[in-house]
């Protein structure tokens, strides 16, 4: 073991033993970094609220990782005032812990919750430690654009002021997508070209593997052999366009049964768009990571969504489980975006512009109709996932970075 370890520190709401997507990712991630010589990882997280509220002890070492969870609520997120409790108690832990901090630690810290990056990044800059910004989601900007915010409210305005110095003074902003970047480029125009980069997410390539449908224990469980499976898995969420696929599943197609699994803020949108049109529709709660490893497998098309007012504000991160999971892949999103294009350059499956419901409806008769066209799609989604999108190259591209920092 190295004496003399390079020292991260993670700053994230969720972690472990969470079990929803930013906590996946960043818990699959630093536990493979974890496992190289040199690295020491410490971990500042809230207890838990999403897939479980057992409360954890103080501290854990999780395969190698050094994780703390700092004093804070755990009320179901299922509630808007726990949900805010939650994000105020962690956030007033973590700038108290920060501040009588010694450590020289590289920090790293994403946009969950929103406004706390902008909070560490000043208090470190006071500190003189330095500080790779994360973007998974991009606010206020993308409240704005989705009508939930204005620019007229003050603190929306000053937000943005903050969030716009945050992004100058970090040491390195991370975007998760080329439109992101795009977005960075041209919303702070002095930022230097040189410390913004574009890592893409990643999907555990150990966890997720083709597997043949009517071997499916998902597929066997829930009878679904006998039909063709749209699936949409994961957070319902604001960049998401649910009407779209709620007005397609009215429409009807002899043959084909939607899946839905997860929940969220549009699941309303969704289901006011399907009317009563429900028959040939299962609705699923969020899954544990094993369960969620098959289901992802368990269908003939993955669906992925993004508003076109949320270009360049996210990417989805469940493309990436279906292109593991060897699964065409039906994106509904603008054509700039970062989906389209991955969908485009990976040949895995069709780009439907949001609102176009004919085009949906289309697209899903064409890949129920077209197995050997299909076939291809899912083979080129597994092939181009295990070339840029595992958790392997995702330690890669970190280990490049903290190498360049460290």
């Amino acid at each position: 073991m190295n004496s003399n370890p390079r020292k991260i520190l993670l700053i994230s709401q969720v972690f472990y033993p969470d079990q929803v997507a930013v906590s996946n990712l960043f818990t699959k991630l630093f536990e493979r970094i974890a496992e190289k010589d040199g690295y020491r990882i410490d971990v500042w997280c809230a207890q838990p609220s999403y897939t479980t509220r057992e409360r954890q002890p103080k501290y854990l070492n999780h395969k190698g990782l050094n994780i703390f969870y700092l004093p804070s609520a755990n009320f179901s997120k299922n509630k808007l005032w726990g949900r805010v409790l939650n994000v105020l108690s962690f956030s007033f832990s973590v700038i108290c812990k920060l501040i009588f901090s010694r450590s020289k630690d590289l920090i790293l810290v994403h946009t969950t919750p929103p406004f706390l990056a902008i909070l560490v990044i000043a208090i470190a800059r006071f500190k003189k430690r330095r500080v790779v910004y994360i973007l998974m989601d991009i606010f206020p900007d993308g409240l704005v654009r989705l009508g939930r915010a204005s620019l007229k409210n003050p603190i929306i305005s000053i937000w943005k002021r903050l969030h716009t110095k945050a992004l100058m003074r970090a040491e390195r902003v991370i975007t998760i997508g080329r439109d992101m970047a795009s977005w960075v480029m041209d919303e702070v125009p002095g930022i230097d070209a040189n410390k913004l980069l574009v890592i893409p997410l990643w999907q555990d390539e150990r966890q997720i593997l083709p597997i043949q449908f009517e071997a499916n224990p998902f597929v066997i469980k829930y009878k679904l052999k006998d039909d063709f499976i749209v699936q949409f898995s994961g957070n319902m969420g604001f960049w998401n366009d649910l009407e779209t696929i709620g007005k397609a599943v009215a429409r009807g197609i002899d043959g084909v049964k939607y899946v839905f699994i997860g929940d969220g803020i549009r699941k309303k949108e969704l289901l006011s768009a399907m009317g009563n049109k429900t028959e040939n529709a299962i609705f699923l709660p969020f899954l544990s990571n094993d369960e969620y490893a098959y289901s992802v497998t368990a269908c003939h098309c993955g669906l992925v969504t993004l508003r076109h007012e949320a270009l360049g504000m996210g990417v989805p991160s469940k493309i990436f489980g279906i292109m593991a999971a060897g699964i065409p892949v039906l994106a509904i999103a603008p054509k700039n975006s970062e989906i389209a294009l991955i969908v485009k350059e990976s040949e895995c499956g069709l780009v439907v512009e949001p609102g176009d419901i004919d085009g949906l409806v289309n697209s899903i008769s064409f890949l129920k109709e077209n197995g050997e066209v299909r076939n291809r799609m899912g083979l080129n989604a597994r092939k181009s996932f295990e070339m840029k999108y595992t958790t392997t190259k995702g330690v890669h591209n970190y280990l490049t970075l903290f190498n360049e920092l460290l």
